[in-house]
């Protein structure tokens, strides 16, 4: 049964296209009724050329023409002019299905050659708290979305995936037009865009093996257990094999046996992540994560990029000729919903937490307008999702199965023209919210942002190194809250029991933490106990109370997803009342101070130097 209000414009018996090729009233050019293997890449070679050429000339990202190509050609169009009518050009093939797929593989892997882990561990504490927190967000976004939409769970995660994943190739390419490689928030943000993208896959890998049709009931702990080996499996090859076998490797001086070889390491990587129940992308992102460390990646890319970039322009044509437009009307309220919740968590709450970790307002506003565009990732989660309910009996494809392409197709063709456009813009929009935000919010902020940048940012000074026990203790909080969010019965009954301890010992690190930077950090005000000890419990509240809030919302969701809104809305109001309070205590006393003491006594002005003279004597 479909969900209310979401009925599309046509009935399944009109959008089915007819089986003759005579029409007994009007003209019409039909369907090309063949098997030719030819004929189908002939037409998407040249299909693919030509939406690649006008979204370059109209200055638009070329995935976004390759979709619109996809849907003029695919079997769901259909126009009816004068007595002519077109109703496509290619039908479904299970063959430009299954290459697609191979465009997918190599897409994936090459995203994995850029998940160099030396890399990351340079921002791991900066960029990890954005991925996750931006992630999370937007996937909660997404559970607020599908909620009220009435869409069963399953369904649900994948627009929350679809909703939540930003583009890496557009934000990358966006800051290369713009020239930003060279700022210092530039590593942060890639770092991030990476470990967002293989979070997104973990999470893929477990939903898509808990909805693949089998012939017995999915074992969650089978399952984990397969993810576990598979992942050990990588890191045992990343550790140890690959190291001691990459010069053999370099020594392949034919370019042919290379290629060779690095297409049978892709295939057979995904080939085993199907074998373990887990999509074949991941297997190949993580073989890219194996080799992104070794001298040998550059050559990969180079070697094997004319073959991606062949895969993956049928990936996106083929993903477009999976979009119904007789669709496109009734996912339009889930877009205008969409988008501004979009923009709330990528370009204002994720740029809040960069400024609070410690980037500058304009860095921080560059940060969160690179996230805000959709591309090839949401396409991808539309992809698997909707293939993979339609694939299983059990489920119904009244949801899902027919919405999600076509809201992913118009959610990344939005997204990705808002985003060259905020990032060429970032710079005024940090401007703009500086100038207008009250005294009072400017000045807590600052207070949080001096506190959270000695113990998160690279810092080498001894006084200023992070606490493991704190840094421990988020990584376990974040585990227990994505259990207590999965868990239900009795098991989330006795987890939401046992999370204010939680919070409690995640109170007690974090004060253990900040003692140190609160005492020795240059805050402009006065410097004594009662500061200190005011400073110290004012960012206390906001970062344990931010803790304490994502816990009772995993907490309520179950029961009633409305009352988290209230919740979130309480906290919002809780902290600026805190900025207040602290502002008056504090910040007000900046033109209260003392006059600094002068050893020369200033001498009145005077009009000339006879009049100095005078006052001299």
């Amino acid at each position: 049964m479909r969900a209310p209000g979401w009925d599309p414009w046509f009935s399944l018996g009109e959008r089915q296209r007819p089986h003759s090729r005579s029409v007994t009233s009007g003209m019409r050019v039909p369907v090309v009724d063949t098997t030719s293997i030819m004929f189908d890449v002939g037409v998407i070679a040249t299909v693919g050329f030509l939406g690649a050429a006008v979204a370059s000339r109209v200055r638009v990202p070329i995935i976004i023409g390759y979709i619109v190509a996809g849907i003029l050609i695919g079997p769901n169009v259909h126009l009816r002019i004068s007595g002519w009518s077109y109703d496509g050009v290619l039908g479904d093939s299970a063959f430009l299905q299954s290459i697609s797929q191979l465009g997918l593989v190599l897409l994936l892997f090459f995203v994995g050659l850029e998940f160099s882990i030396t890399k990351l561990m340079k921002t791991k504490e900066a960029a990890a708290i954005l991925a996750v927190t931006n992630l999370a967000v937007g996937m909660f976004a997404g559970f607020v979305i599908g909620a009220w939409l009435g869409w069963p769970l399953i369904d649900t995660i994948f627009l929350a995936g679809v909703i939540s994943m930003s583009s890496s190739a557009i934000a990358a390419k966006s800051l290369i037009d713009l020239k930003r490689l060279g700022n210092a928030e530039t590593e942060f943000l890639l770092g991030m865009v990476i470990l967002e993208s293989f979070l997104a896959m973990f999470l893929l890998t477990l939903v898509n093996g808990m909805i693949i049709p089998a012939q017995a009931p999915v074992d969650v702990g089978l399952l984990f257990m397969g993810v576990g080996l598979f992942i050990g499996f990588f890191a045992f090859l990343a550790a140890i094999v690959v190291p001691h076998t990459a010069a053999l490797f370099e020594r392949i001086k034919s370019e042919e046996m290379f290629v060779l070889f690095a297409l049978g390491m892709v295939f057979l990587a995904a080939a085993l992540a199907e074998a373990l129940r887990i999509p074949a992308i991941v297997g190949a992102f993580f073989m890219g994560m194996v080799f992104a460390d070794t001298r040998i990646a550059s050559r990969l890319k180079v070697k094997m990029e004319s073959l991606r970039d062949a895969f993956v322009a049928i990936f996106f044509l083929t993903f477009g000729m999976l979009i119904d437009p007789a669709a496109l009307g009734s996912v339009l309220p889930i877009l205008i919903v969409t988008v501004p919740l979009i923009l709330l968590n990528d370009l204002f709450l994720t740029a809040t937490l960069a400024y609070f970790i410690g980037f500058s307002p304009r860095a921080a506003t560059a940060i969160g307008a690179s996230m805000v565009a959709r591309n090839e990732e949401a396409i991808l989660y539309a992809t698997v999702g909707a293939r993979a309910i339609r694939a299983t009996p059990s489920l119904s494809s009244d949801y899902a199965g027919t919405y999600l392409p076509p809201f992913a197709g118009i959610l990344c063709i939005v997204m990705s023209s808002l985003a060259p456009i905020l990032m060429t813009r970032s710079n005024r929009i940090a401007e703009f919210f500086a100038s207008r935000l009250p005294k009072s919010i400017t000045f807590g902020a600052e207070l949080v942002k001096r506190t959270l940048k000695t113990v998160i940012m690279p810092n080498f000074l001894p006084i200023y190194r992070r606490r493991r026990l704190f840094q421990a203790s988020i990584i376990f909080y974040a585990a227990w809250i994505i259990d207590l969010t999965v868990t239900t019965g009795l098991a989330h009954l006795a987890m939401s029991l046992l999370t204010p301890i939680l919070v409690f010992g995640v109170w007690a690190s974090a004060r253990h933490a900040f003692r140190e930077p609160v005492r020795h950090t240059n805050y402009g005000v006065d410097r004594g106990p009662f500061s200190r000890s005011a400073i110290e419990t004012f960012v206390l509240r906001i970062v344990v109370g931010a803790l304490a809030i994502v816990g009772l919302v995993a907490i309520l969701w179950q029961y009633y997803w409305p009352s988290t809104l209230v919740i979130l809305y309480g906290y919002f109001l809780v902290v600026v009342f805190s900025m207040k309070i602290v502002y008056r205590r504090l910040g007000l006393g900046l033109a209260q101070r003392t006059a600094k003491i002068r050893l020369v006594r200033r001498m009145p002005a005077a009009r000339s130097w006879r009049a100095a003279s005078r006052i001299r004597r």
